[in-house]
C-alpha cells in the first residue's frame, strides 16, 4: 500500500519483494501516487513520473518520464500518464 503525505513524501506499508516502495532519500515532491500489481509510479510536481518496481514488460522505466503530464494511474501489467495538452502516454 502507498500513501502520499501532506509533504510530498511517499510512505510504504506491505511487501517490497520487487522494490516497488520508493527508496528511501527521494525528495517529497509528489502530487499523486498509484500502484499497479508489482510497482508503482508517482507524479512529481515539475509534472515528470518516477517509477519503482518491476519492469519487466516496459511498465516501471527506473529513469522516470520528464514531461508535462497531469495525471497516472498505474495498471497490473501497465502504466499510463495524461499530459496537460490531453495527449496519453
Amino acid at each position: 500500500s502507498l500513501g502520499l503525505r501532506n509533504d510530498g513524501s511517499v510512505m510504504c506499508l506491505g511487501s517490497n519483494v520487487h522494490g516497488q516502495a520508493p527508496p528511501a532519500g527521494i525528495p517529497g515532491d509528489f502530487i499523486a501516487i498509484d500502484a499497479g500489481f508489482i510497482h508503482s509510479m508517482a507524479l512529481r510536481r515539475n509534472g515528470s513520473i518516477a517509477f519503482w518496481g518491476d519492469n519487466e514488460e516496459g511498465k516501471a522505466p527506473p529513469d522516470g518520464v520528464e514531461g508535462d503530464f497531469n495525471m497516472i494511474s498505474a495498471g497490473s501489467r501497465h502504466s499510463l500518464a495524461l499530459r496537460r495538452d490531453g495527449s496519453i502516454a
